[in-house]
């Protein structure tokens, strides 16, 4: 028999022996102010009254027995307290409102300064966003200007609009083991987030109080949650997992980890990680989603993203840095965007990114598997990378990239593209039966291509492709590549293209032997290219 405990956590069983002990150790259940349990009567004054009294003992343990809890106004919790929801406990809301946010309306605590040190755990939060009178976009948990704050083993459903958790203004945010099912779109809301991270930058952003001083949100970790579909008739699965879509110029949003959660059917963006810095992300699953993960500098056109705190416009992005993309699994990609994406601007670039040891397996629509764009000093290394639609690697307009160790199977376009990219260098790459050519290159400088395997170039075309190919690019060393045709059906012009828009070629040592190519192994029409395996000087 379970004995009587007198603090109950998340997952222990519930017997009528600990109840009743928890009831009388603590004035703080929820049931002793009068909330109702029946899902007949609305239990929120009762429930806030409960908050209150942990607000004024300077906080406490609230706790809500099992039951169904009618939400008939937008609770308010302080400083110090534990919301605990146990096991069979339900918030069923009833009010076209957020469902619970830290702190009132009137406060003007700015920083991370307002109410803090908070726990929100367990139970479900049923939005019933497909409810007559609840459909118009609500929050469910909304939390700003606050630090140290626990958003763990709950379930957010049916939401309509906005987002199931907003972490603005927040320093040292958890939110764990969550389940985030079901969203309603009530109209122009088809990019919400269910876990948004934002800033104070105005009451359209986060409408729950000011100040409106532009605080970022830092420190924050998402870990084993999963974000899909409810099966509740007319919701779908989030049009985004976790992710921010607002900005402020010389603001960020710093020192995130998204880890271990697993995406499915998300719509769109299954992690955007819009002008965020020092991020993790790490052993996260995406089945089936729009896109994976999206690491973005500011949006130039976007007008009110590039404004200064005090709203003068720069008209720029600005760079952000030190984001890794590692060990995640992506598989039955859709068609909103490339499994992983990072994209800057020419006023904003994506600095010091590590994109490694990632496993893709399909996408549709012509998408790549992964793709940079105004990207610096990146390492795209040991992914493996199978039936994309587009190409498996696509970078452009990047420089200082090493791209090394990938293995690409099956792509409907090429296998790696470097356009206009500068200073990098492709070395120890496969790429297998690609529908295009193996490796392009088209304009930059300064590259470096060693070491690659290229079999079974041009799947889609006969004659029309090339294992390498270099166009209109500037000092470009080929060494130890190898190149071989399929030896059946469609098959490459040549093992090595080069036209004659190229220039300071240097190659040696390569291999690009195959009988059915079906021009030749080699053309090298670049002017004066050096061949020979000595140092060169001149």
């Amino acid at each position: 028999m379970a004995t009587p405990v007198e603090e109950w956590f998340a997952g222990m069983d519930i017997t009528a022996g600990r109840l009743e002990s928890m009831n009388q150790r603590s004035a703080f259940q929820v049931t002793n102010y009068g909330a109702d349990s029946s899902g007949t009567v609305d239990a929120s004054p009762g429930i806030q009254l409960a908050l209150n009294a942990a607000r004024d003992v300077g906080g406490a343990q609230v706790l809500v027995p099992p039951g169904v809890y009618l939400i008939g106004a937008t609770l308010r919790i302080y400083t110090n307290t534990r919301l605990t929801l146990m096991a069979g406990a339900e918030f069923r809301r009833d009010v076209a409102a957020t469902m619970i946010i830290n702190g009132d309306a009137g406060q003007d605590l700015g920083g991370y300064t307002g109410h803090s040190q908070i726990v929100i755990e367990g139970g479900l939060w049923n939005m019933r966003g497909t409810t007559s009178g609840l459909t118009a976009s609500a929050m469910c948990i909304s939390i700003g200007h606050a630090t140290d704050i626990v958003i763990r083993d709950l379930e957010v459903r049916d939401l309509p609009g906005f987002h199931a958790v907003e972490l603005n203004s927040t320093l040292h945010g958890v939110i764990e083991n969550c389940r985030f099912r079901g969203y309603v779109d009530p109209g122009s809301r088809d990019f919400s987030e269910a876990v948004q991270i934002d800033l104070a930058k105005s009451s359209g952003v986060y409408g729950g109080f000011g100040p409106y001083d532009h605080t970022p949100s830092e420190d924050v970790r998402v870990t084993g949650c999963h974000f899909g579909a409810s099966g509740t008739a007319g919701t779908t699965a989030w049009p985004r997992g976790i992710g921010s879509h607002s900005a402020t110029i010389t603001k960020w949003h710093r020192r995130i980890r998204i880890s271990d959660n697993s995406f499915e059917g998300v719509l769109q963006y299954a992690v955007s990680a819009y002008n965020w810095e020092d991020v993790t992300v790490t052993g996260n699953t995406f089945v089936d989603c729009g896109s994976g993960v999206r690491v973005r500098t500011v949006i130039v056109s976007d007008t009110e993203d590039t404004k200064l705190p005090d709203g003068t416009q720069t008209s720029a992005s600005q760079n952000l840095r030190n984001v890794t993309v590692t060990g995640n699994s992506f598989r039955g990609g859709l068609a909103y965007d490339e499994p992983i994406i990072a994209l800057g601007e020419t006023t904003g670039t994506v600095l010091n990114l590590t994109v490694t040891g990632n496993t893709i397996d399909g996408t549709t629509s012509s998408q790549n598997g992964i793709r940079l764009q105004e990207v610096s000093r990146a390492t795209v290394g040991t992914n493996v990378i199978a039936n994309v639609a587009g190409t498996g690697i696509s970078t452009e307009d990047c420089n200082n990239l090493v791209i090394t160790g990938n293995k690409i199977w099956t792509p409907g376009g090429y296998g790696i593209t470097l356009v206009d990219t500068t200073h990098s260098s492709a070395v120890g790459n496969q790429t297998r039966d690609t529908g295009s050519g193996g490796i392009y290159i088209d304009g930059g400088n300064d590259l470096h291509i060693r070491d690659n395997y290229v079999k079974s170039p041009s799947r889609s075309s006969n004659g029309t492709y090339y294992g390498i190919r270099v166009d209109n690019a500037a000092s470009v060393s080929l060494s130890g590549n190898k190149t071989r045709p399929n030896g059946s059906g469609n098959e490459a012009a040549y093992g090595l293209r080069i036209f004659s828009g190229a220039s300071l070629i240097h190659r040696y040592g390569n291999d690009w032997r195959g009988a059915t190519f079906t021009t030749g192994a080699m053309l090298d029409s670049s002017t004066t290219p050096n061949t020979s395996a000595t140092d060169v000087t001149a």
